[in-house]
């Protein structure tokens, strides 16, 4: 007989599997409209202007996104690859036919071109032909603070990071980290930083980061106005859907926090322990 206990872990386990193939599905659905969009739509009919917000995961692309598509001159969507797809190039050009705005935009991490989108023939180049062939803008958004970037994947995977303005706020709850794992996550984040500045080469783009142009909400409308100057549309009052409930160090956010400077001491990273977020 199956213990009561057992049952909600086989539950949520099935509940698990079942979202991911449903996912799945979508956005196979989503690329044959893609697809189809593609197929049918004058390159002379498509949005304008088009952009891509290009970076790594947990470096604010959620909520610069969630700002931009409060501009009405503006369409927004997510991570239009985060699946795999056969035709990435299409998909994107596709996407953008059925935007519902005079502007489009989508959101593609770097992770997505190096392991997710295999069809790619040329994956160094990809984002040299949205520019160069599709005629997409490039933003490129990244984190500065490598420890910072290392703590807000860790903590993402452990608990809900962004919530809503209108959930019940929580108190941020000091992590307690593996020193080990977090080095790791750090030098992930180098070398995919790495990777995107050869992505990026030859490329023309607007570089932002997260310190600058996110972290502080006093400066998202000077943020929107600097990039809706740059793409060539009118800006509006933006309000982020999201708001951050991590701490605002990284001594207060790590509960282990002297093992993690005993780690980090004498390594490129030791500069990141004080830096305020």
């Amino acid at each position: 007989m199956i213990q009561k206990a057992a049952i909600a872990p086989m539950f949520d386990a099935l509940v698990s599997t079942l979202t991911q193939q449903y996912l799945k599905v979508r956005q196979q659905y989503r690329h044959a409209q893609a697809l189809w969009a593609y197929r049918w739509t004058d390159s002379n009919a498509l949005p304008a202007p088009r952009f891509i917000l290009f970076g790594r995961g947990r470096s604010g692309t959620t909520a610069l996104l969630s700002m931009l598509d409060d501009v009405p001159a503006l369409h927004c969507e997510g991570e239009v690859l985060h699946n795999y797809v056969p035709y990435p190039y299409r998909h994107v050009l596709g996407r953008s036919a059925r935007a519902a705005a005079p502007g489009y935009g989508c959101k593609i991490l770097s992770y997505q071109v190096q392991d997710v989108q295999n069809a790619l023939e040329h994956p160094a180049s990809f984002i040299d032909r949205l520019w160069n062939e599709g005629g997409f803008q490039i933003l490129y958004l990244r984190r500065a603070n490598l420890l910072r970037h290392a703590l807000s994947n860790i903590r993402a995977r452990r608990e809900q990071f962004h919530k809503k303005k209108d959930d019940t706020p929580d108190e941020a709850r000091a992590l307690r980290v593996d020193p080990d794992h977090v080095m790791e996550w750090i030098r992930s984040s180098e070398a995919l930083g790495a990777y995107e500045e050869r992505l990026l080469e030859g490329v023309p783009h607007l570089s932002l980061t997260y310190e600058e142009h996110i972290r502080d909400p006093d400066v998202h409308q000077a943020t929107v106005d600097e990039i809706c100057a740059s793409l060539g549309v009118e800006s509006a009052p933006i309000e982020s859907s999201y708001r951050k409930i991590a701490p605002p160090s990284v001594r207060e956010g790590v509960a282990n926090y002297d093992e993690l400077v005993r780690r980090l001491r004498g390594t490129p990273y030791e500069k990141y322990l004080e830096e305020q977020d």
